[in-house]
């Protein structure tokens, strides 16, 4: 009794909906037994119609095709269909089969077969997405690969509907994207040969040669990897490997180094691109209760600021938004009270996110509130409403190398960290701190910590939420240098690319060719048509150049006594696929006999025939001769045998000929029932088409709504524009806006008063603008604002007008300098006022200069010395400056015993007073001095004037 067969060594599931017969087939039909390798195929089929995809796929492949039920037991070497409206799921070594969940979309469900298949066979799981409309498939591929699985896409231009092939490449990303027999190709020589995938690929053991893949990478996509953990750079390599089919990290390397896409690829493979909304709902639980605490202490006023780094395709993202947006009690301005940054490296994943339009199938992790709330749902789409949309920014940022975003209150970097090397680790940690503001939470993911940075405290250690303590901010100037990388030629080395060598590649090429012509006969290589494909060694002896027309087929070129014998054999070899030879023949002109040998061989996907002529001596009995003028009885006997061979291989020609006619034959039948078979999908694919044309009125109708809201959208701008340009024509001041460019983006009528504008000069550089007055230092100021100055004054003046320029930064709403603003103000009669003021003072102070005493000016409280003749110096020894700067300095100077005379005076003498003492000079020297004072009132001002005088030496009344 047999045994059961043993379980497979890999599973490969394919998913695939409509025109996915074709691209079944295809793929099919190159996939080989004895590799140990299962297969399931699940595709959306009509549940009305029996199906027959089990017939049509086993004419179409080796496998053994068979139809699944609940149970089935997953063997090897055996395609497994899964029938329609069904869900399928893989337990172990078996197929689970259940009623469809109520989701819109058909069944059997790619996605959940996926997902399936990577929750049980991890890396040993493959997972294939073919022809299709929607997205089913996308989100199932990408739980593929995030456990190390091999994933492999239909290429959309070979794919009769792209839909499906479109969407996993976007979401989920592959391995390999390649038409549907490609994929077949593939996945037989992957898996049909030990060692090729998972992991038996040579390692990398050296760490230079990890060191010169990562700087290659940096080389080609401004990414450095070098910091991430040498595990996960290898594992990467070594898949990428195993898909090239390179063997070794030395003939890697130069691939890396000539292929730009294989280093996109790579890059591609270690952005790790895998999320999911509310991924582990308990640490989100935990997370809203740390929000609800962090509130309370908080002003209410202040807008959160949060950063996602390594955001992906922005799930993390808007689940944090609908969360935070959960403990705010919803505002109605959510927009305006949340900002949040997501950002990551891949570009492909930021352009998904900002779209906010994902699978259905990621609904169900979103509670019943919340996706009713901030969602849309369409379809086979999930799409986030514009009200969460608008409240994040999606942008490219490195975190190991770009500065950090500022005053930040929550960081969510969530299974991240685990990729970096402990220092790199380190130091973006160091960078939260720094970004965090006090009090501020971190949320990690469940595998991560926050390692030795005392900046943290935890909140939730079992969750990984952490918060930014107030002592404990980072300013470590290393977390904010940007990495110094060395030049790549110091990476590498002489050993590492001794590969290329392309002398030695010709010389194994010419040591080829030269023991083809020292070891096999003279022969021709032929296709499938048996037209010349190559020559190989002298065949000139058996062949000639044909009259008439150029043609490749091969019999014509041999000579006519060979045509015969060469024909039979091309049939016998294309019956049998075996070796084949005739019997020998004795040509004119030659002395030993030849014969005609034909064998069959393959190269890569083509079939050839090689017929080889070889010299062999032969029975003279058993060997056709030419006629010859001697013996005509012998020359009689030799053609009647010559021409009995012909008949008997004329006869076998026909046989051989009759067997291809049936099997002709047989296909045709075979023909004929795909025929009938595709019929049937055809009307199959007709309702598809029907309720493709329903999605599409749906959608020309959301369209026309679209077209109303962007109608009614120009006519606000619209609006918008004439009130902005009556209240720039309404302003007396000149302005002109340029961008950070310094072009000239806008200007209002009064600006050509300065500016030498006309209307073609929007979009050109300012700086090239004639001025009426010359403006020296007007780049250096506009730099500066576009740089983060606040404001830049400039005047300007000429004999017969002044301006006041000001150029202050043109700001978006997120505070974002996109350029500046130059306004410029007649300040004429201001300049004349004030020339004419510095004028009069420049009287008073030489008529004040000119007197002997001492004149002075003082606030209305006598304790402001506003003006003080340069004889006080004279007289006290301390300077102007000194008194204006010290108002006491005069008064303390005052004898003690005098001091309440003077101030007795000052206060009774009501419009004047004179007064008389004695005050101590800087010296040490007493002089007597005379003051006379009094009030002047001018407007609404009050100050009082004076004169001192030294009376030491009068003589006393």
């Amino acid at each position: 009794m047999r045994g059961l067969p043993v379980g497979p060594d890999h599973v490969v599931a394919i998913g695939a909906s409509a025109g996915g017969l074709e691209a079944l087939q295809a793929l099919a039909s190159q996939l080989q037994p004895g590799g140990n390798v299962a297969y399931l195929v699940a595709q959306h089929l009509s549940p009305d119609h029996p199906s027959q995809l089990v017939e049509l796929l086993a004419r179409s492949t080796q496998l053994k095709v068979v139809g699944a039920h609940d149970g089935s037991p997953i063997y090897p070497d055996q395609l497994l269909v899964i029938p329609p409206n069904s869900d399928a799921t893989v337990d172990g070594s078996k197929l689970k089969l259940t009623d469809p969940e109520l989701r819109f979309g058909p069944s059997p469900s790619i996605d959940l077969l996926f997902e399936s298949l990577a929750t049980h066979w991890g890396e040993q799981a493959a997972a294939v997405v073919l022809s299709g409309t929607g997205s089913d498939g996308a989100r199932g591929l990408r739980a593929v690969g995030a456990v190390g699985g091999l994933t492999l896409v239909q290429s959309p231009e070979s794919a009769r509907f792209g839909g499906m092939p479109r969407a996993a490449i976007a979401l989920g990303g592959s391995d390999l994207v390649a038409d549907a027999a490609t994929l077949g190709i593939r996945l037989s020589h992957w898996f049909n040969h030990k060692g090729v995938w998972n992991g038996n690929a040579a390692c990398p053991s050296e760490p230079f040669l990890l060191t010169s893949a990562a700087a290659q990478l940096k080389l080609c996509t401004g990414i450095d990897f070098s910091k991430y953990k040498e595990s996960t750079l290898r594992r990467q390599i070594q898949r990428r490997m195993a898909i090239c089919d390179v063997p070794t990290m030395e003939d890697y390397l130069p691939l890396l180094v000539s292929d730009p896409s294989e280093a996109k690829a790579l890059a591609q493979n270690l952005l790790v691109t895998v999320t999911t909304f509310f991924r582990d709902p308990l640490a989100f639980d935990a997370l809203e209760t740390s929000l609800k605490a962090f509130f309370t202490r908080r002003a209410p006023d202040d807008q959160l600021r949060v950063w996602v780094p390594g955001c992906a395709t922005g799930e993390e993202a808007y689940s944090i938004g609908m969360t935070i947006s959960k403990v705010m009690g919803h505002p109605v301005n959510l927009s305006q009270q949340l900002k949040i940054f997501a950002t990551d490296l891949d570009e492909q994943s930021l352009a998904f996110g900002r779209r906010g339009i994902y699978p259905i199938s990621q609904a169900k992790a979103i509670s019943n509130d919340l996706l009713n709330r901030f969602t849309t749902q369409g379809e086979g789409t999930l799409e986030i409403n514009k009200d969460l949309r608008s409240c994040i920014v999606f942008a490219r940022h490195n975190v190991a190398n770009d500065p950090p975003f500022p005053n930040i209150d929550l960081i969510s970097c969530r299974n991240t960290l685990i990729y970096f090397t402990p220092p790199l680790q380190q130091q973006v940690l160091d960078l939260f701190g720094f970004s965090l503001l006090p009090g501020g939470l971190l949320f990690l993911g469940s595998s991560e910590s926050i390692g030795r940075a005392s900046c943290f405290k935890a909140v939730n250690g079992t969750h990984r939420i952490y918060e930014r303590t107030p002592d404990g901010r980072s300013r470590n100037p290393g977390a904010l240098a940007m990495p110094v990388y060395r030049d790549l030629a110091s990476l590498r080395s002489p050993k590492a690319f001794a590969m290329v060598r392309e002398p030695e590649s010709e010389q194994h090429v010419n040591l080829l060719e030269a023991l083809l012509r020292a070891f096999v006969h003279p022969s021709l290589v032929l296709d499938e048509n048996h037209d010349l494909v190559e020559i190989i060694g002298d065949v000139s002896p058996y062949c000639r150049i044909p009259e008439g027309r150029m043609t490749a087929a091969a019999g014509a070129y041999l000579r006519d006594e060979l045509q015969t014998e060469a024909r039979a054999l091309f049939l016998l070899v294309r019956a049998d696929g075996k070796v084949a030879s005739s019997p020998s023949i004795q040509l004119k002109g030659m002395d030993t006999p030849l014969r005609l040998e034909a064998a069959p061989f393959q190269v890569g996907d083509r079939k050839l025939t090689i017929i080889s002529f070889i010299n062999s001596e032969a029975n003279q009995g058993s060997c056709i001769s030419d006629l010859g003028s001697g013996d005509q009885d012998a020359g009689f006997a030799g053609e009647i045998e010559r021409l009995e061979r012909e008949l008997l291989s004329s006869q076998d020609t026909l046989r051989r000929s009759m067997a291809d006619l049936e099997q002709v034959n047989e296909e045709l039948e075979g023909y004929s029932e795909e025929l009938q078979a595709s019929s049937e999908e055809l009307q199959a694919s007709n309702e598809e088409l029907q309720a493709s044309f329903e999605e599409l009125q749906a959608t020309n109708e959301e369209l026309g709504t679209l077209n109303q809201q962007y109608r009614v959208r120009s006519e606000e701008l619209e609006r918008l524009n004439i009130d902005l340009e009556n209240i720039q024509n309404s302003l007396n001041q000149g302005m002109v806006i340029v961008d950070g460019n310094l072009r000239i983006t806008r200007y209002t009528p009064l600006a050509a008063r300065l500016f030498g504008l006309v209307e073609s000069d929007v979009g050109q550089p300012l700086i090239g603008i004639p001025t009426t007055m010359p403006l020296p230092s007007l780049r250096e100021d506009l730099l500066a604002v576009i740089r983060g100055e606040v404001l830049r004054t400039i005047e300007a003046s000429s004999d017969e007008i002044s301006y006041l320029v000001q150029v202050m930064p043109y700001l978006n709403l997120e505070g974002r300098c996109l350029g500046a603003i130059i306004t410029h103000t007649d300040v004429s009669e201001q300049v004349a006022l004030r020339r004419a003021a510095e004028a009069s003072l420049r009287e008073f102070t030489s008529l004040a200069e000119g007197l002997e005493q001492v004149v002075w000016k003082r606030d209305h409280t006598m304790e402001q010395t506003l003006y003080i003749s340069h004889q006080i110096e004279k007289l006290t020894g301390w300077s102007p400056a000194e008194y204006v700067q010290n108002s006491d300095l005069f008064d303390g100077a005052i004898l003690t015993a005098d001091r309440a005379v003077v101030a007795a005076a000052r206060h009774a003498g009501g419009s004047g007073w004179s007064v008389t003492y004695r005050l101590t000079r800087r010296d040490g020297q007493e002089r007597t001095l005379m003051e006379v004072g009094r009030i002047v009132e001018e407007n609404d001002d009050q100050y009082f004037v004076g004169t001192l005088g030294d009376v030491t030496d009068d003589p006393l009344d």
